[in-house]
Formats: structure tokens, sequence, C-alpha cells
């Protein structure tokens, strides 16, 4: 649901700093005593005069006392009201969970669970339309000044959600691979390394023309899977490696897959990023009387549960969604506690199972 734009105000960059003091005063983050300024200019990556404007505000509203010589000791102000977002992580999802792919809908959910064993609550908030926009910055400004919480989780997001996040005193973690110079803590698979390996197994095996297809996102894995990919034919020189971008429809990957099947130097092996476009691509191809794997071979970047009713079975790469689920919730349990002096970046390795679509390449 798209927030709404009616807001006479856009909050300064103070008032932001003040309402992320306020959030974590209010979860009982730090406990009797206020840390020091350079510690918390450091943690919520704002100037030093920042930090002591919005503290000036929070001394006002009675969060706490300063002694001199001494940190200020942290008091439950009677005026000031308690703001919602204690002990509730929001996570920022470009759609309804519906529509998630089954391994994001699954661990979502295993997510929620986790945080409850815990004591927190897990909202979603779905950006919809301006998720993929030019300025997606008025709509962040607003949805997490009227909806606060702890921790925000972003469901990977554009460079500009991510950079509007890294640049904001707010506590986000990403569910995906940040952007280059984006400083986010994030938990994702490491798909640089898995489509080197699916690329080094094609090769092993004697494909030489191989085909990475990819849905055109603005998804940072994405990004690193395609490097990842080519990377593995710098020691092959011989071998040709074509990537494909697709918008994700049905029929945009039909007319990819005519136009390389259509030229004179056939591809043998297809590398498909996620797993629906991959149940489509070897459908596609044995519709056009390919054998697979004794003519092509096909393997998904991605797992879904749905691979498992497909025949031949998909080679795939398989991480398991609670213990990604458990990893980002860790994760987002230290930043809430502030107890992580450092960005930290969980990269979890898939494992391959081989299935019955990758073969040797036949000879002809």
């Amino acid at each position: 649901m798209q927030p709404s734009l009616s807001t006479a105000h856009r909050p300064s960059l103070v008032e932001h700093v003040a309402s992320a003091l306020r959030e974590r005063l209010g979860a009982g983050v730090w406990g009797k005593q206020l840390p020091g300024e350079r510690e918390l200019s450091q943690s919520l990556q704002v100037s030093r005069p920042t930090l002591r404007s919005a503290l000036e505000i929070l001394a006002k509203e009675g969060w706490f006392k300063a002694e001199q010589g001494r940190r200020r000791s942290i008091l439950i102000p009677t005026a000031a009201p308690r703001r919602n977002a204690a002990r509730v992580v929001a996570l920022l999802s470009p759609l309804p969970l519906a529509e998630l792919v089954p391994f994001a809908h699954v661990w979502t959910e295993c997510l929620r669970e986790f945080l409850g064993r815990h004591g927190y609550k897990l909202r979603i908030h779905v950006a919809g339309r301006w998720w993929q926009a030019e300025n997606p910055e008025r709509n962040l400004e607003i949805l997490t000044e009227q909806q606060p919480a702890t921790v925000w989780v972003l469901f990977s997001g554009s460079v500009r959600v991510q950079r509007w996040f890294g640049a904001s005193p707010l506590i986000c973690v990403t569910s995906g691979s940040e952007h280059t110079g984006v400083q986010l803590p994030s938990v994702d698979l490491h798909h640089r390394a898995t489509c080197r390996h699916a690329a080094g197994r094609f090769l092993a095996l004697g494909h030489q023309h191989i085909v990475l297809m990819r849905q055109k996102t603005a998804s940072a894995g994405d990004l690193e899977s395609q490097e990842g990919f080519l990377e593995a034919f710098r020691m092959h020189p011989d071998a040709t490696p074509t990537v494909i971008e697709h918008d994700g429809t049905p029929e945009a990957i039909r007319r990819k897959l005519d136009y390389l099947l259509r030229g004179t130097r056939r591809p043998t092996g297809f590398l498909v990023t996620h797993a629906k476009p991959a149940i489509l691509v070897a459908s596609e191809l044995i519709r056009r009387n390919l054998r697979i794997p004794r003519d092509v071979s096909v393997v998904c970047r991605d797992s879904d549960s749905f691979l498992a009713y497909f025949v031949p079975g998909i080679a795939r790469y398989a991480v398991d969604s609670q213990f990604h689920a458990q990893r980002l919730g860790r994760l987002v349990l230290q930043y809430a506690s502030g107890a992580v002096p450092r960005i930290q970046r969980v990269r979890l390795t898939p494992q391959f199972q081989p299935g019955e679509s990758l073969a040797q390449r036949s000879p002809g």
C-alpha cells in the first residue's frame, strides 16, 4: 500500500536523528545511560552538531538528564508519548507476500516467527509502484515517519532506495546484496560465486556457448550474478558467454529464446537466474524438440519448491529458507541492540543440486 502524500512538514535530518534516538530509548536499547556523543554519531552516521541538536530536542522531552562530567542518565519521560516503534521490525517489500516467489514467502514467515520468539513484531509494508521510481525518497520519508520501527529490513531494493536508507540515521538491514557505494548491513546468497561455479561446471562438461538469462531488474544480486558468470570465462578464451536480459514475462523470454536458437552457433547451456523463468526456458526448449540434457543443458541459480514438479529435474542451487531467516533475524537483533560496531555483510553459499538437466555436451 502506497503511503499517503498528504503531509505539510518534511522532517529534517535533526528530526530524523531525534526520532531514531527516541525509538531506541523507548526500546530500552541502552539501559540506564546514553552512550557518548562520539559513539552515537558513529552509530547513526551523522555529525556531532546534528547529533547535539537532536539530543537537545530529547532533553526538552525529558528522556535523560545531564550530569557534569558524566554520561547522560536515561529517564522515562512522563509527558513525551511513547512511539510505537519499540520492538517493531518493518520489512519493506516491493510486492505483497502472496506475489513473491515461494522461497521469499517462506523465509519471511520464518523471520516473523524468529523475531516473535525474541519479543519483536514483524510489520510488512508494500512499496508498490514507487519501489523502482526515479525519486522514491519522498515516499520513504513519509513512510518511515508515519510508521516508525526499531529496525527496517529492505527486500533487496533499488540503488536509490538503498542510498536513502544508507544516508539516513535509521537502522536498516538488507535482505539482498547492497549496491556499489552503499553502506548497509546485508544478508544474501552468494550469487557471484554461485554463477561462477555454474559456468565452471558447464565449461568442465565441454559446453562452449553458454547463456546467462537474467531478469532486467535493479537487484544488486543479479548484477553480481552476471559478474561471476563472466569471471569463469577468463581462463577459457575459446568459449563464448552470452548475457540475455528479459523483463520476466513469458512473451519476452520466448522472444529471447527464438533469437538465440536462430543463430548460427546455437547455445548448448542455459544458466537462468530465477526459478519461474527457468521452468519456462526448459519447457520451451522441449517444445522446440530439444532434448534436456542431451541436446541442451539447463541450470537455475535459485531454488524453489515447485521445481521438484518439473521433469527432467532442473539442476539448481539451494539454501534452506529457515536458515536464511535465522541469519537475517540474528543480524537484525544485533543491530537493534546496538551491539554491532561495524557494518556486517553475510553471504550464504547455496548447495548445488545436480538434478537431471546438466550433462556432458553431445559431440557435433
